[in-house]
């Protein structure tokens, strides 16, 4: 890692991103475990769908990646009127719980 630059990007579910979300313990330790060989920042990603789960990784992480939770609303409301108000809405909530 000595070489590394930009970011570590831990992946906190192992499978298929979107179908459960991290275990918060295990994610808090190993992310705890990559911060003892570099000094880069640490981005949690995969798995991470809830405010509240953006906000328990954010207390330990620089950075959370939310991705396939947008692909998946992007499908429930495609063809809404509401679609951009439902994005921005759930976007919002997930930078809400960072603060």
């Amino acid at each position: 890692m000595k070489a590394s630059t930009g970011f570590i990007y831990y992946i906190s579910v192992t499978g298929v991103t979107g179908t459960r979300g991290p275990e918060m313990d295990e994610t808090r330790k190993n992310v705890g475990v990559i911060r003892t060989l570099t000094k880069l920042p640490v981005v949690v990603g995969f798995g991470v769908s809830t405010p509240e789960q953006a906000r328990q990784i954010g207390i330990d992480a620089d950075g959370v990646v939310v991705g396939s939770a947008f692909v998946k609303l992007i499908g429930e409301k495609a063809g809404s009127p509401d679609l951009v108000g439902n994005l921005e809405a759930y976007a919002a909530s997930l930078k809400e719980a960072l603060r």
